[in-house]
């Protein structure tokens, strides 16, 4: 895996993390690995996070995770030009009942920060495990680790 995807795999791993959510990166379920799987603790709602450099694989992708027992499936690209080819892909290909459990996003949607241009920046400021106190959202980012405790 390039650096880029390791490091947007650690940026949607943190954000799921500050909403409390349970997030593992590289996360085998059912013979299949996620990129970051992610579930909410008290109701099991399972999201498999796929972060895609390029439109390869994201159909197989998408099957997999479903077939593994995910809830939704997010698509998650850095470029806008790959996550538009894999959304005229994806729509053409796949049904309307199964496209509702789909959402397409860009990495910056995962960085809270309004300047979030390079996102190997965001993600230092961004990291809850290690710069809890110089991170905005602090009060969060505390009580999640309590309750984690």
């Amino acid at each position: 895996k390039s650096n880029v995807h390791k490091e947007s795999q650690e940026i949607v791993k943190t954000y799921y993390r500050q909403k409390g959510w349970i997030a593992i990166i590289e996360h085998y379920i059912a013979g299949k690995k996620i990129d970051v799987l992610s579930q909410e603790i008290k109701t099991k709602y399972t999201i498999a996070n796929e972060i895609q450099i390029s439109p390869e694989h994201t159909l197989e992708n998408i099957d997999l995770d479903f077939r593994a027992g995910c809830d939704e499936v997010i698509i998650i690209c850095i470029d806008q030009k790959v996550l538009e080819q894999i959304k005229k892909k994806t729509f053409q290909e796949l049904s309307e009942e199964l496209l509702k459990k789909i959402k397409f996003q860009l990495i910056n949607e995962f960085i809270p920060l309004k300047n979030n241009n390079k996102i190997k920046q965001n993600k230092a400021e961004f990291n809850t495990e290690f710069n809890v106190e110089q991170n905005p959202k602090r009060e969060e980012v505390i009580k999640w680790k309590n309750k984690l405790a």
